[in-house]
């Protein structure tokens, strides 16, 4: 009798341990896993004589480091300027000053060159780490065209959406 009540009740125990089990599967399976709003980027870019923003959010994959961002960043952003800025290097100093060397490609082009900085510069600025960015910009003959430095107040934007500076 002793057996069979020991048989049964290992029995009742395996039985709740597997309900309990793929219950939890069911609510691991059909939760949403997001990624927190401080790691998703919005990338910006020049298009015509504007800054627009690209369609989807960046995510970082190693957010808590910011030269991992920084590089994680520049990798993605510089896709949309290859054919009239080549993105070259980029260094962090233990300010979190950051340099960003670029190759203009063709002829200078100062409007868009400008639309260039302010678009990165907004990128780069959602990384609260950032302090200040230098923009060291080269002809093809390697040559300096400009070497400027921007903080974070040095670009505003006009929202034509909601009428106001940003």
């Amino acid at each position: 009798m002793k057996r069979l009540l020991i048989a049964l009740l290992m029995v009742m125990m395996i039985i709740t341990g597997c309900a309990d089990h793929t219950n939890s599967n069911t609510e691991a399976e059909s939760t949403e896993v997001t990624a927190p709003e401080a790691t998703l980027i919005y990338i910006y870019y020049p298009q015509g004589n504007s800054v627009v923003t690209a369609e989807d959010r960046y995510q970082l994959k190693q957010p808590d480091m910011v030269a991992a961002s920084v590089e994680e960043l520049m990798t993605n952003i510089s896709t949309y300027y290859e054919d009239r800025l080549a993105y070259g290097i980029y260094m962090l100093d233990s300010e979190n000053s950051l340099t960003l060397e670029f190759t203009m490609i063709g002829e200078y082009d100062s409007e868009y060159y400008l639309l260039a900085k302010a678009a990165i510069s907004r990128t780069l600025f959602q990384l609260p780490d950032i302090n200040e960015i230098r923009f060291v910009l080269y002809a093809e003959d390697k040559s300096t065209i400009s070497d400027e430095v921007l903080d974070r107040d040095a670009i505003y934007f006009y929202d034509e959406d909601t009428q106001e500076v940003k």
